[in-house]
């Protein structure tokens, strides 16, 4: 799917931990329009937001704070915990998210090169088939531990919970043509980045069809 601009739409996905999001902030310094996908669901989970009164029926007053807003870490414990629940979770959010990503891949603004849809769950929600190229944004599982422990302030094994409540890289690379392993450096990171770049612009036709690249 592109905007109305005519501008190619990237997917980016992976793992929690992988770095995705660190993969569009670079991507957005190329000349990229970034769409956080969790923002989006953040807001929806917001007590204005859309998904707040289904989500707080569904798991109960005790996911909520002293405000009455969701509590994000204690629905986290409660979701990533029991496959079950997570799919109910996502079964609410999800329909929400994608409807307002496609708004925003819409009204565009003028002005960039092309969009970016940064979305861990980009292939579980079939956001896929809005792109035009899907990057796999990869690492070891220990350097995704290690990650998700700093920036969520949770121990290893909730961590690791994390990691398993998701689809494997395996499952995920069938749906992407740009690999990218991302446990090494932010300068061999940024180095990669601007080959897939390359690579893409070098086509001719767009950017259908092309060959997985691993980098």
């Amino acid at each position: 799917m592109k905007s109305t601009s005519g501008l190619p739409t990237i997917g980016v996905t992976g793992i929690t931990g992988s770095g995705t999001s660190t993969v569009a902030t670079i991507l957005a310094e190329r000349g990229g329009f970034i769409i956080h996908v969790d923002k989006l669901a953040h807001e929806a989970m917001a007590k204005s937001g859309a998904s707040y009164a289904e989500i707080v029926s569904t798991f109960g007053s005790e996911i909520l704070n002293e405000k009455g807003e969701i509590n994000r870490r204690v629905l986290g414990a409660k979701v990533f915990a029991n496959k079950e629940e997570l799919a109910k979770l996502e079964k609410i959010i999800h329909p929400r998210v994608i409807d307002r990503t496609r708004e925003i891949v819409e009204i565009m603004p003028p002005g960039y090169t092309f969009a970016v849809i940064d979305a861990p769950l980009l292939v579980e929600s079939n956001m896929h088939t809005m792109c035009d190229s899907v990057w796999l944004v990869t690492a070891t599982d220990d350097v995704r531990i290690a990650r998700v422990t700093a920036r969520d302030s949770i121990d290893e094994n909730a961590a690791k919970r994390r990691l398993q409540a998701r689809a494997g890289d395996s499952a995920l690379r069938e749906h992407a043509n740009i690999i990218i392993e991302n446990s090494g450096s932010a300068i061999a990171l940024r180095s990669k980045i601007e080959i897939a770049l390359k690579a893409l612009s070098l086509r001719r036709n767009g950017w259908e069809g092309l060959e997985v690249l691993e980098l």
